[in-house]
């Protein structure tokens, strides 16, 4: 969530710097599976990866990306970002941050589209392909620079 005695993300610029911070991840520390970028908080839906390429590290979670860590990382930089860009200085986000375990497939598709719904829910938009800062415009497009979105090997 921002921190509400910041305001929130307001101009395009500050949703396209989010969203240019969880798609510059992808692959490196996490895997994407969902977003949808609101005025006062973000929906993530991620996978840590291991920090090797090494295939025994798949088997070992002390070898993955910590989740404390990649949030720490999104926030710090996003936060710097939009504060350059309004001319302040200190914390945009909250401190905390929920998180939930996904458990299979059918679960996964479920927070998919729970976090997708979310714009409609707010009241911001009549179907969720409308909200434009969601991973249904991006990743879920049909865009072909999202083809093998979920691809490892590339």
């Amino acid at each position: 969530s921002v921190d509400p005695s910041r305001g929130q993300l307001k101009a395009t610029w500050m949703f396209e710097s989010v969203e240019s911070s969880l798609l510059f991840a992808h692959k490196k520390t996490n895997l994407l599976h969902g977003y949808v970028i609101m005025p006062n908080h973000v929906h993530l839906i991620i996978q840590p990866l291991p920090k090797t390429a090494e295939w025994a590290a798949w088997c070992d979670y002390r070898q993955f990306h910590r989740l404390e860590e990649i949030i720490r990382r999104f926030k710090s930089y996003t936060a710097r970002q939009i504060n350059s860009g309004v001319l302040t200085r200190g914390a945009f986000w909250r401190e905390e941050y929920f998180d939930r375990i996904v458990r299979g497939s059918l679960d996964l598709e479920a927070v998919i589209d729970y976090v997708h719904h979310n714009p409609v829910r707010w009241g911001l938009v009549q179907r969720p392909k409308e909200y434009r800062w969601s991973s249904l415009n991006t990743i879920y497009s049909g865009d072909e620079r999202f083809a093998g979105w979920f691809d490892l090997a590339s």
